[in-house]
């Protein structure tokens, strides 16, 4: 049984490794008296009591398989699919260096790069003891942990957890501030 199966398998993997090659031509199968599947591109390979039971096939002049372009979707894929949010939220710890009122974002900077947050009303901000604290109270030099999700490049974060900070870590932070905006305007006069 095993050599009939790795017989029948032979021939069609062989089979396919041919098709490159003989478009355009014309092959053979036939079925044996052990169920065995043949195939051949020699009419005189073909055992004789089976020429009656021989099936002649033709490789089509233009190919039937189907192109495959770019921008191509399947017929039953919706077109604006999203991608999926992650399971599992992630944590960016660091300290706020902008707050825009106007657009409810924060820029985080830490662990070696900054990020933006869209703060929404449904977003939870609290201190280390569990009071609330309103967006309008976020001011740069906080240091916050950010709890977000992932939504394609898109990231939403789910509560701002502001953590106590050390005692004139603020007046550190500003002085940086200051001096990067004075290099900033240094450079635009040039």
């Amino acid at each position: 049984m095993r050599k009939k199966v790795f017989i029948f398998v032979l021939s069609a993997i062989l089979g396919l490794l041919t098709i490159p090659f003989l478009v355009h031509a014309e092959f053979y199968k036939w079925t044996d008296d052990e169920g065995n599947i043949h195939f051949t591109d020699e009419y005189s390979n073909i055992p004789e009591k089976y020429l009656p039971v021989t099936e002649t096939q033709r490789f089509p002049k233009e190919s039937s398989l189907p192109s495959i372009k770019e921008d191509s979707t399947p017929a039953l894929a919706p077109k604006n699919l999203e991608p999926a949010a992650e399971e599992t939220p992630r944590i960016f710890s660091g300290v706020i260096s902008s707050v825009d009122g106007g657009l409810r974002t924060i820029v985080v900077t830490g662990e070696g790069k900054d990020m933006i947050f869209s703060v929404s009303e449904d977003t939870k901000t609290k201190t280390d003891s569990g009071v609330n604290v309103p967006f309008t109270e976020l001011k740069n030099g906080m240091s916050v942990s950010v709890e977000y999700i992932k939504k394609g490049d898109d990231v939403y974060p789910l509560s701002i957890k502001i953590s106590a900070m050390q005692k004139g870590f603020g007046k550190i932070q500003r002085e940086k501030q200051e001096e990067q905006r004075k290099k900033k305007e240094k450079a635009s006069k040039k």
